[in-house]
């Protein structure tokens, strides 16, 4: 029986994670329309049975929303391990693309994975919640987790680096320019929360506030995806062309630089960012 590569696995799981997304929404809205109708019919009060056994449908639902959010590390981490594979299997071919993955690799493997479960996890908290903005903030979390995800497959089963890279940072671009920045939650204790949370978990889960980013703030790190991603598109495409020329390999190799030098930065500050919170909170 022939054996599939183990980078499948992480394919599988991607499909996983979209689907269960996918239907945890319909979910909850199949729950807040039944719960909309309940209001426009006159109903005989609920015993005590009844109402703790109706109270209970929520914690279910939200414990499927976290462990999707949960998932993700796991899954990263196989796509991460998927992009170092690539890197070493194209160490000796195109050094161009090696240095891309093990970028990608090493940003998947510190950073996206870790953000993507908890921006996730913020956004199902603040929707369950039902916190004003939480709609925008989980549209815009699901386009940058779809287009990270995808670029990460592409990369990791097409062997197409820049082509990945592109994905990634076009996610990121689209994140902010969907106005992440201004509508942007963070998950907290339960007594920070800006929502009901309670006891049992049926307010989300968890506490979730508000975390909003200056303009500013988002603006340049707009600015800064945008660059990357022209940059990035324009060697993906010289690269598909595979026009062998002076100045093709320059735009190529100048935008895998770019690339690679703006991932790693990134993953840097944030790791750094997260592990100066932890020191905070510890004290």
């Amino acid at each position: 029986m022939m054996k599939l590569p183990y980078y499948c696995n992480a394919f599988v799981l991607v499909i996983m994670i979209v689907s269960a997304d996918i239907a945890s929404s319909l979910t909850i809205s199949s729950s807040s329309s039944s719960l909309l109708s309940s209001f426009t019919r006159v109903q005989l009060p609920l015993s005590s049975k009844d109402t703790r056994a109706q109270s209970n449908t929520l914690p279910s639902t939200n414990s499927n929303l976290h462990m999707n959010a949960s998932i993700l590390p796991t899954a990263y981490r196989f796509l991460a391990a998927g992009c170092a594979y690539r890197a070493a299997s194209l160490a000796s071919t195109d050094i161009t693309s090696t240095a891309v993955l093990l970028s990608t690799s090493v940003a998947t493997f510190g950073n996206w994975g870790t953000e993507a479960s908890t921006q996730l996890a913020s956004a199902k908290r603040a929707q369950a919640q039902q916190l004003e903005g939480s709609q925008t903030w989980r549209s815009t979390v699901r386009v940058k987790l779809v287009g990270k995800l995808v670029g990460l497959v592409l990369s990791v089963v097409g062997g197409f680096a820049l082509g990945g890279a592109v994905c990634c940072v076009a996610a990121d671009a689209a994140f902010w320019a969907l106005g992440a920045g201004d509508v942007r939650f963070m998950c907290c204790d339960e007594d920070e929360s800006e929502g009901d949370v309670d006891d049992d978990g049926g307010g989300g889960g968890g506490g979730v506030k508000r975390a909003p980013i200056p303009a500013a703030v988002a603006r340049s790190l707009l600015s800064i995806n945008v660059a990357m991603l022209l940059s990035t598109l324009v060697a993906s495409l010289v690269m598909l062309f595979d026009r062998q020329t002076q100045s093709s390999i320059l735009l190529r190799k100048g935008g895998a630089a770019l690339y690679c030098f703006g991932v790693l930065t990134q993953t840097i500050g944030d790791i750094t960012v997260r592990r100066r919170k932890q020191k905070e909170r510890m004290r």
